[in-house]
């Protein structure tokens, strides 16, 4: 597969984004803004379900084996418990890796609006923007952003990025496709696991900074023990 290049001019067409040259053969760039109980958030929830686990999982085991503790404090990882009964040197990491992606999984296909009014009314208000790369019907990968009243104007939440390994290039390219949707955007900010150096790395080629104060989004609380904040700002 061969890419002319991830500097590329977008046309903006309904909820297609299409690259003014291709990025590769029958590769195409969609993007759709959704709420949270909304039909195409659960339907994008659902396709990009199995490559979300897949690259996902692998990490937080990572973590995991560096961070034990925090298996009883992180919602993704609280199953795992009792596999950590017998102290880190007993773990079958296996098992552990089933039971994230067993988690991880329900979590992606899980009906939204069974959560209850107390979960739901606080996110009502937030816009999902969800941008996806594929290639005839194969999905590439992905990002999910998100932007609440509850933070400051011009500040974008980016909730995933993924891509398939063969096309790691991508990633960049789905980053940059924010500032395309959302002209208005200033700041893009995420949070990561420490322990992911090599997306650390790429974040900071990229322009992010890790110095930065975390803004606090008060319905997507986090626990900062387990997560790194990053920052871009779109005048760097």
């Amino acid at each position: 597969m061969v890419f002319k290049s991830l500097t590329i001019a977008y046309l903006v067409t309904s909820s297609v984004l299409m690259a003014s040259e291709p990025i590769g053969e029958n590769m195409i760039l969609q993007w759709k803004k959704a709420d949270i109980l909304s039909k195409d958030l659960a339907d994008f929830k659902i396709r990009i379900s199995e490559l979300a686990c897949n690259t996902l999982v692998p990490k937080e085991v990572k973590f995991l084996q560096a961070y034990p503790q925090a298996v009883t404090h992180e919602m993704f990882l609280r199953p795992c418990a009792p596999l950590f009964e017998k102290g880190k040197e007993k773990v079958d990491w296996s098992k552990v890796s089933e039971t994230i992606h067993s988690t991880m999984k329900q979590f992606y296909l899980a009906d939204i609006s069974a959560f209850g009014e107390s979960v739901l009314k606080p996110l009502m208000q937030d816009a999902y923007y969800l941008v996806s790369i594929k290639e005839k019907e194969e999905l590439l990968g992905f990002a999910m952003f998100a932007v609440t009243p509850a933070l400051p104007p011009g500040y974008v939440k980016l909730i995933n990025l993924v891509v398939l390994p063969k096309v790691k290039e991508l990633d960049k390219l789905l980053i940059h496709s924010i500032f395309k949707i959302l002209p208005d955007a200033k700041t893009l900010f995420l949070y990561t696991r420490p322990t992911n150096t090599e997306d650390i790395h790429n974040y900071l080629t990229w322009g992010f900074t890790k110095d930065a104060i975390p803004v606090n989004d008060p319905n997507h609380k986090v626990n900062n023990d387990y997560l790194l904040y990053l920052e871009y700002r779109r005048e760097s």
